[in-house]
């Protein structure tokens, strides 16, 4: 269904004055883009899509109805991936903190996890002692130094031997299969994920046992796919789904093309799947100038859509009544502001074009980080519909008050 100002005025009046659209058939393109791009190179490809990213259950499904994994870091995580569908066996755990019952509940479920520490280590052998009719699938997180990047601080220092012995002292724990090592870099940059392959590689020659399957995870921090506005801004060359393709799963093809034994690719991807499947609308309640500066003021704000992380302007569209009935201003530089008491809450900087109190705004490239980083700040955050061809659905109910405030004790 396409956007205009009669269609935005009607979901107005059913769901309020700011809201997330919803894009689930790019969702899933996206998903068979990336995969194709990469299974095409090499085959022995799987896709663990990062929940952390945005965890809206419909496309959860999705992942999980095509085939692919579940990445998570935390029980929540791991409890929607089981609600949603997925096998536990289909579940990759990792993130630096995993309490002891929640690690024996991930180990216990068959999932495979991805210890980050000596403390998970000594965990996992107390469990492990515990259940010696239990196989538990285990990896570990690698951390190495990449050129030009600044330090991890996660997984195990693989410069180290100690890094070695733990991965041999897994190894002869009679009921642990040692079947993965991970890295996770958040760095976009083409040079750096032909570095972390170079490297993960070296490493799996000097762990593996050559027994299958045997997984390679190279984790996300793969860019999506981007407006030209936003490149403009970026000031870098973006790379798409075809470039990490034909860095990554290249080098893989290379480097097994003769071998027996072929690891799995795991790649762990989020914003390059949802960035831009979603959009985030709101509407210009008020316009005033202070000394010579026009300032819009909206019912939305930029920490509906991650405003830590970014300090874009996003691509922005302007729905508006019908323009023969309504006096409406050009502005060369107006800045669109948010509705917290936050001093830099603008939703764009330096707009060009008309604006009108009523105006709704439609801010593209959102589906990254947003509904999961959005805390209730001032408001409770806004709904998520998905539109149809005869109207909409609410995969997202706005949050309440009585939402917000269940846990709180008022006595």
């Amino acid at each position: 269904m396409k956007l205009n100002y009669n269609l935005l005025n009607k979901i107005e009046k059913l769901i309020g004055d700011s809201w997330y659209i919803i894009d689930i058939e790019k969702f899933r393109t996206n998903f068979y883009e990336f995969y194709d791009a990469f299974t095409l190179i090499y085959p022995k490809i799987k896709i663990a899509y990062s929940y952390k990213t945005n965890y809206i259950p419909a496309l959860c499904k999705i992942i999980n109805n095509e085939g692919g994994y579940a990445e998570v870091v935390s029980e929540m995580e791991y409890d929607l991936a089981i609600k949603v569908g997925v096998n536990p066996e289909n579940i990759i755990v990792n993130g630096p903190y995993k309490p002891e019952k929640s690690l024996e509940k991930y180990l216990t479920k068959g999932s495979i996890v991805n210890l980050d520490n000596y403390s998970e280590f000594i965990l996992l052998k107390k469990i492990a002692s515990k259940y010696p009719g239990k196989v538990f699938n285990l990896g570990v997180r690698c951390n190495f130094e990449l050129n030009d990047t600044p330090l991890s601080r996660f997984g195990f220092d693989t410069s180290k031997e100690s890094f070695f012995q733990i991965v041999e002292e897994l190894k002869n724990i009679k009921n642990i299969r040692f079947n993965m090592i991970h890295c996770h870099f958040p760095y976009r940059d083409l040079k750096v994920y032909e570095e972390k392959v170079n490297r993960m590689l070296d490493i799996y020659e000097r762990v593996v046992d050559y027994n299958e399957p045997f997984y390679i995870d190279l984790g996300g921090g793969l860019g999506g796919k981007l407006d030209d506005k936003i490149k403009q801004q970026l000031g870098y060359t973006v790379a798409d789904y075809q470039d990490y393709a034909n860095i990554i799963a290249t080098k893989f093809q290379d480097n097994f093309s003769q071998s027996y034994y072929k690891p799995i690719l795991i790649l762990e991807p989020g914003t390059a799947l949802v960035a831009n499947t979603m959009q985030y609308v709101c509407k210009v309640i008020e316009i005033k100038t202070i000394k010579d500066k026009h300032i819009a003021i909206t019912s939305g704000s930029k920490i509906n859509y991650h405003r830590l992380t970014t300090k874009l302007n996003l691509p922005l569209s302007v729905y508006s009544i019908d323009t023969n009935k309504t006096k409406r201003n050009y502005y060369d530089a107006i800045d669109i502001s948010g509705y917290t008491c936050i001093e830099d809450d603008y939703l764009y900087k330096n707009y060009s074009g008309e604006l009108c109190i009523g105006d709704y705004l439609v801010f593209d490239n959102v589906g990254s980080y947003s509904i999961v980083f959005k805390p209730p700040f001032i408001f409770p955050n806004v709904p998520i519909i998905a539109l149809r061809n005869d109207g909409f659905d609410i995969l997202k109910e706005a949050e309440t008050f009585e939402y917000i405030f269940q846990t709180y004790n008022f006595e």
